[in-house]
């Protein structure tokens, strides 16, 4: 009702306004109109007076009596106010009006102005406004200058406001010359913007005013102010608006009696709901039959609400239940496990048993079992090792839950006395036995590891956390069973304290990462055409950290990515400043096998090249052999894409994985380079030679350059010459070193 209101009365201020737009509109065109009929008046009199052939004569001759009577008749018969014949120089020959006082530099401006000749034109003469007209007296040239016009006084201005019903004033420089107002004084400007704040304490304008300008030959502005009175047509307005308030006020009221009856009938019902939708909120689903009698509607609405309380609080409580556990092992999550573990260790009182222990179970090789047997097979194991967990000490154990795809997590108590190995050994003995699946019995392998409460940790988080270093370190140790020791969760920690300090040293860059480059000299021609940048970091306090541990850090927590790309930015850009030193090195890259495996890794490259003009032929990105296999179709397929453009792929660390030169045969690699191990000893070491010496052979005959590195005495290069390897670096050569060390390096080279 509101916005009805609102709207109503916001249309009639704008027909209002719409109305009063069109009364200034109709003015100005009535005004203009009546200047065009005055002025065809005084061209066409101007006309007949300078053709009169006895008016000619008498100019030319100057007979005065004559001009003047015949100035008189024109002048009576048009009612001019104004009638002046002036010479060529601007000196006034006769005039109608003898009073007035003309002076000559203004007929002589008027006469001079041959463009404005047939139009009319206002002036002030004399502290008096007039409409003129200018015309030459031709005999057959142009023997003087007739000048006619019409003065705007108040009959002329009054006449004006019969015709446009509005107020009209001429003003020149904004002061008043006439006006239609009976009392013109010097406030007309102030009684025009004079305003009313009598309605509803808004301000409104008493007139509404349109200025036209007018401006004649000698560039004088001239101003008609066109005032409409707005006070009778606030009248009208008020008293619309005042009928629209009253009967909108009278509705609003008539609504609000039949909303009353209905809400009376209304209220107890629905507050009965609203306690009810307010129960349900809170959780409590118990419900009472409806006490008041409402309509069927409500009562409807009522029921169907018991019905949806009902349907809630079977849903809620599944997943209740699902957030809880893990869907497929219907075991405890992490974060349930967890939660309960807190609790436990809150309430523990060393009365029913002396401690905890915590177990971390990995299914070993498990991802064999989805790729042979199928991912029903899996799922259906994982089911039964976590039954199986459960069961073994199903009194001792207090809960059990599911970390990830083939981790485990079980709490067991530990009675006064009772060896934790022992129980553990025991545990294991039991988990290893054959595991009937489908009718298939599967023999699976386990790593676990082991903490314990209270003797190592008071913190449940902490706990789960050091049983997690501790299962880890049975991985990376390759044995079954590994219980926590004491500081490798303060080493743990600093591992992540050191790859939070590297995120926020890439986000700084603040010169702590910098690239060194390590030369490569051919053996072919003795020249140094390559080098490998290498990644370090010195923190701001000189402390030096390890790239293999830093690296090695960021490929488990995958900020390799970045690292990588704050790599190929850092060396494409120092290639850049070596070619414009006319420096042509070709550098190798390391990327890893997350590198490549990105979707964005191989557009960022292109993308780096671009932005720094970098021949493609000038890059080398290094790959290990493991980093290949690990995605090997996906991995194979990129590096063909980054090979047909140019750039040179490189196999790193060759020889200390799994890969024959037969199966990299089939890769799209350009170069092999032979891992340091073989090298460091070549010269008093018979093995590595025929493994170096074959390797290079095989290598040459699939097509590939050969890379050594790791040579530190020339007895190994020599040696490595001597068997054709193409290229060789090592510290013999030169150590890894920063940009403007290696340039200075290369010069002494040379």
């Amino acid at each position: 009702m509101t916005s009805l209101l609102a709207v109503s009365i916001w249309k009639s201020v704008t027909a209002h306004r719409q109305q009063i737009d069109q009364r200034i509109t109709s003015a100005e065109n009535v005004l203009i109109e009546y200047l065009k009929a005055k002025e065809d008046l005084l061209l066409t009199a101007s006309k007949v007076l300078t053709a009169d052939f006895g008016f000619k004569q008498a100019v030319a001759t100057r007979d005065r009596a004559t001009i003047s009577s015949v100035l008189e008749n024109h002048s009576s018969r048009i009612n001019a106010s104004l009638m002046i014949l002036s010479d060529l120089n601007g000196k006034v020959i006769s005039s109608s009006n003898r009073q007035l006082n003309v002076d000559s530099s203004i007929i002589e401006n008027l006469t001079t102005e041959k463009q404005n000749l047939n139009k009319t034109q206002l002036m002030l003469l004399d502290n008096k406004l007039y409409q003129l007209i200018v015309l030459p007296v031709q005999a057959p040239r142009t023997i003087a200058y007739s000048i006619i016009g019409f003065q705007i006084d108040q009959a002329f201005v009054n006449e004006l406001k019969r015709l446009m019903a509005i107020e009209v004033s001429f003003l020149s420089q904004d002061n008043l010359i006439i006006s239609s107002l009976q009392h013109p004084d010097k406030a007309h400007s102030k009684h025009f913007k004079e305003t009313d704040n009598t309605w509803l304490l808004f301000e409104r304008k008493i007139y509404e005013n349109k200025l036209i300008v007018f401006t004649n030959a000698q560039g004088n502005e001239y101003t008609a102010q066109l005032s409409v009175d707005l006070t009778p047509s606030y009248t009208e307005l008020d008293k619309l608006v005042v009928i629209t308030l009253f009967i909108s006020l009278f509705i609003i009221a008539i609504t609000t009696v039949a909303f009353s009856i209905i809400a009376i009938r209304l209220t107890k019902p629905l507050y009965q709901l609203t306690r009810l939708t307010r129960d349900f909120a809170q959780g409590n689903y118990e419900h009472k039959e409806m006490t008041s009698v409402g309509s069927l509607e409500v009562s409807r609405v009522y029921d169907s609400f018991i019905k949806m309380g009902e349907r809630i609080e079977k849903r809620e409580s599944e997943i209740n239940y699902q957030a809880k556990h893990d869907s497929l092992t219907d075991v405890f999550n992490r974060s349930t496990l967890l939660d309960l573990l807190s609790k436990t260790i809150s309430n523990h009182d060393n009365t029913t048993y002396s401690s905890l222990l915590v177990m971390a179970i990995n299914v070993r090789h498990f991802k064999r079992i989805n790729d042979s047997l199928g991912s029903g097979i899996g799922d259906g194991a994982l089911k039964a090792i976590a039954q199986r967990a459960k069961n073994i000490y199903q009194d001792k154990t207090l809960m059990i839950g599911r970390f990830s795809g083939t981790e485990f997590c079980l709490v067991i108590k530990l009675s006064h006395g009772e060896s934790s190995e022992d129980l553990v050994e025991h545990f294991l003995n039991q988990l290893r036995a054959p595991l009937q699946v489908n009718n298939l019995w599967l023999n699976l392998n386990y790593r676990i590891g082991i903490c314990t409460f209270p003797e190592q940790s008071n913190s449940a988080k902490e706990i789960i956390r050091r049983t997690t270093i501790a299962l880890e370190a049975a991985r990376a140790e390759n044995t079954t069973i590994r219980a926590y020791k004491e500081g490798e969760d303060e080493a743990y920690l600093e591992r992540l304290s050191l790859l939070e300090e590297l995120r926020e040293t890439m986000k700084r860059d603040n010169g702590e990462l910098f690239m060194v480059y390590q030369p490569k000299l051919n053996l072919e021609n003795g020249q140094i055409e390559k080098v490998e940048s290498l990644i370090r970091w010195i923190k701001t306090d000189g402390q030096f950290v390890s790239p293999e541990l830093f690296i090695h850090l960021a490929e488990q927590s995958g900020l390799i990515i970045k690292l990588t790309h704050w790599v190929i930015d850092t060396v494409l850009k120092q290639q850049q400043e070596w070619l414009a030193k006319n420096i042509r090195l070709k550098v190798a890259i390391n990327i890893s096998a997350q590198d490549i495996s990105h979707p964005d890794f191989i557009d960022y490259v292109f993308q780096k090249i671009s932005q720094y003009s970098i021949d493609p032929n000038l890059i080398t990105l290094e790959i290990t052999e493991r980093d290949i296999m690990t995605n090997e179709d996906l991995v194979v397929s990129r590096l063909k894409h980054l090979k047909k453009t140019g750039i040179q792929i490189s196999v790193d660390d060759y020889g200390i994985g799994q890969s024959s030169l037969g199966k990299l045969k089939q890769l799209p690699i350009d170069e092999l380079k032979i891992d340091k191990a073989f090298i460091l000893e070549l010269d008093t070491s018979e093995k590595d030679q025929y493994i170096v010496k074959s390797t290079i052979e095989l290598s040459h005959q699939l097509g590939l350059s050969v890379v050594a590195e790791g040579v530190e005495n020339k007895a190994s290069l020599d040696m490595l010459k001597s068997m054709k390897c193409n290229h060789v670096q090592g510290y013999f050569i030169s150590r890894p070193i920063k940009s403007a060390d290696l340039l200075i390096w290369l010069d002494d080279y040379e």
